[in-house]
């Protein structure tokens, strides 16, 4: 039987399991086995992965922390490639720029940087995902997104070739960018920080987060916002005025502590939250005439 992953288990460096579930590798705690999941060792080893992958065709599913994204009960074929440890690295260079590598958690970025006295990341504090999740939906608050302090990325197009873009051949809006769906694999970016006060910028971080903490439930698997802020508008604002909090749909439902976040209260599917979802979607609508964007990303579509 021909099984060209099969080739990958001799070439590839770093960790790789056939038949993984995906619900160890998703905030959500959902979603089938990954036919193969591989965590490179490093970027040569994801370079080769994505050209071998895009010689014979196999599909290609990308996972940072699993944060905003939700994965099919069905599973996904091909190859999943979590990018954390191998590329977790955090480099200080000239003039107040960092650079950090797709798979470092942003709060950790955030810290180092905070105790070198360089500020201007410290706003995005307690977002979870990685460096890389956030570039790619372009992460953010109502006062800062990551963005903002981008100076360069280092990329592999879609045949494993490295390129180094500076900020402005990319383009960036409200929880997007030019990035997602172009096929490119993000392996680390530069950015220009402002100077600080370490003891201030740790104070203003901590600040952050635990204001995060109350206001969003942490104490339940979610993958953070479910719908985009419409012009104007607050999603959870609408989500609550159409009488949403608390729904229900299998073992998913509404978070009572904010409500356009969707909870796994325990053996919930992707199916349920899917099936939430929409159900929120048309409750808002038919209450306000507001159709929500979602902001999470259904993967193997």
């Amino acid at each position: 039987m021909n099984d060209p992953i099969q080739k990958l288990e001799s070439s590839v460096r770093g960790r790789l399991l056939r038949s993984e579930p995906l619900e160890g590798y998703t905030t959500y705690r959902t979603g089938g086995e990954a036919e193969a999941l591989i965590e490179p060792a490093d970027e040569t080893d994801l370079a080769t992965v994505v050209r071998y992958a895009s010689s014979k065709g196999i599909p290609l599913t990308v996972l940072g922390a699993g944060s905003n994204v939700i994965a099919p009960d069905a599973g996904l074929d091909g190859v999943v490639l979590v990018i954390r440890r191998g590329l977790g690295s955090i480099s200080f260079l000239s003039g107040r720029r960092v650079r950090a590598g797709a798979g470092v958690m942003l709060d950790e970025l955030i810290d180092a940087a905070g105790e070198r006295g360089f500020a201007g990341l410290e706003e995005l504090a307690g977002i979870p995902g990685t460096v890389g999740g956030a570039l790619l939906m372009n992460a953010g608050t109502k006062s800062a997104e990551i963005s903002d302090r981008l100076s360069r990325l280092t990329i592999l197009t879609c045949s494993g070739r490295k390129r180094v873009l500076n900020s402005n051949e990319l383009s960036f809006g409200y929880r997007k960018s030019s990035l997602a769906g172009s096929g490119w694999l993000i392996v680390s970016a530069d950015f220009l920080l402002r100077s600080g006060d370490s003891a201030v910028l740790r104070e203003r971080t901590e600040n952050i987060r635990d204001s995060r903490k109350k206001k969003y439930p942490c104490d339940l698997p979610s993958a953070g916002s479910v719908f985009k802020h419409p012009a104007g508008e607050n999603a959870g604002r609408l989500i609550e005025s159409a009488g949403c909090k608390g729904m229900c749909s299998g073992g998913a439902s509404v978070s009572e502590t904010h409500a356009n976040f969707i909870v796994n209260n325990g053996g919930a599917k992707s199916a349920d939250i899917l099936d939430l979802a929409y159900r929120v979607r048309m409750k808002v609508f038919e209450q306000s005439g507001v159709i929500l964007e979602l902001e999470q990303i259904p993967l193997g579509k």
